[in-house]
């Protein structure tokens, strides 16, 4: 078997792994968000023809460069049923995007109903054949339908992780774990730090709702549409239902595709009254007015604030609101920007905002101290350390372990 490494090779963005078994197996197709500058937005290209595509998730960085697949290629696309639907949410508006920042797209415009006309929604724990190879998905507890993949050829077992959290969240279980396997390809996001613990994190994330409530303002949370919006709405409604909540922007299609999907997520019930319990933004300018008239929790996209709605309130706000990010930023991002250096950027001027910004972590990823354990308990023979600014160096630690670790370079083909 070989592993050709085509992205999210000691970076953040573009997962994308060639797997030759008996057959061409991808691991997912992603590109750079928001990478501008940076001319290695998309992966390599394939070195064969390609038989499937496993997409773990539906971030873009997993899943947004699947079309151009399609261009010279029909493979079969292989995801769980929410993953499907929300790629498809957000592939249509990763191509609006595209076309603002770029001009034109990076594959043809039919190539996107191609390749949602090949997904094959499959379940977890069940075993899928292509040939002689098996691949079986397990719950990565990253966001709704993510997954793990477990290849198996030959008697050899190997697991790719995609993105996964090794602790349980308002929505969802904690990552499962295959048990033993000879080769792991692991996210490696946060090797160099632990995640503040979670409960603490919601505390303080209600207790500054309802500071900001009293004294009159709204608390603007930005927030991306698939898995932090319905985490917020899950945390805020658990800890306080008549609290005034207002969801805006995609995160609304994406709360629906999620409550048609109870098996994927830790209690539909719970998460399908909390959305209920929210005011929805549908009719665009007059809701939007009617969100400023009183105090309210307002989560809205984008969650980088690059255009959305979010952006809109952010310079609306009255002096008495407050900002709160609780997701990564990328460099370059207004996000990033208001964090570090108090502005944002709209129509090339720089606006700084007078109200507070704070962040708080709540990473959908595991922690430090989970990839170690994740490590010691699927006890593989290869590791390989992907999708992370600090993959070399996790490497390094894995082998002071005893752990024949490697974080690969990008366009590495690897036999193992």
């Amino acid at each position: 078997m070989e592993i050709d490494f085509l992205g999210a090779t000691r970076e953040v963005g573009r997962s994308c792994f060639m797997l030759r078994t008996d057959s061409e197996i991808m691991l997912d197709c992603g590109l750079k968000i928001h990478n501008k500058k940076d001319p290695h937005l998309y992966p390599m290209p394939p070195p064969a023809d390609v038989d499937a595509v496993v997409i773990t998730h539906p971030h873009l960085d997993h899943v947004g460069y699947l079309p151009s697949l399609f261009d010279h290629h029909t493979p079969q696309v292989l995801g769980t049923p929410p993953t499907r639907e929300m790629s498809e949410l957000l592939l249509l508006d990763s191509a609006k995007i595209i076309i603002e920042e770029y001009g034109t797209l990076p594959y043809k415009r039919s190539s996107h109903r191609m390749a949602m006309d090949s997904f094959k929604p499959t379940g977890y724990h069940v075993p899928m054949k292509i040939k002689d190879t098996t691949l079986t998905f397990y719950d990565a507890g990253h966001i709704p339908g993510s997954a793990m993949v477990l290849v198996e050829y030959q008697g050899k077992r190997i697991l790719y992780t995609g993105d996964f959290k090794l602790s349980d969240t308002q929505m969802h279980n904690k990552a499962e774990i295959p048990g033993e396997v000879d080769v792991l390809i692991t996210e490696s996001t946060y090797a160099n730090r632990d995640h503040p613990n979670r409960k603490d994190l919601e505390v303080q994330l209600v207790q500054r709702a309802r500071e900001v409530l009293e004294r009159g303002g709204h608390l603007l949370l930005p927030a991306f549409a698939v898995g932090r919006t319905q985490e917020l709405i899950s945390i805020l409604k658990s800890h306080d239902p008549d609290m005034p909540v207002w969801v805006d922007g995609m995160g609304v299609e994406a709360s629906q595709i999620v409550s048609n999907y109870p098996s994927y997520i830790r209690d539909a019930k719970k998460f399908r009254k909390a959305f209920e319990g929210c005011r929805l933004v549908q009719n665009g300018r007059r809701d939007r007015q009617n969100v400023l008239s009183e105090p309210s929790v307002i989560v809205s996209t984008a969650g980088m604030l690059q255009g959305g709605p979010a952006l809109g309130y952010l310079l609306s706000l009255n002096d008495r609101s407050e900002i709160v990010f609780t997701g990564y930023s990328v460099e370059g991002t207004n996000g990033y920007n208001l964090l570090q250096y108090g502005y944002v950027e709209v129509d090339g001027t720089q606006v700084r905002p007078s109200v507070p910004v704070h962040y708080l972590d709540f990473s959908a990823h595991a922690g430090r101290s989970d990839l170690f354990e994740f490590v010691d308990k699927t006890k593989p023979k290869k590791i390989f350390c992907i999708h992370g600014d600090s993959c070399a160096s996790f490497a390094d630690e894995l082998a002071l372990e005893g752990y024949d670790a490697y974080a690969p370079a990008i366009g590495e083909k690897i036999q193992v």
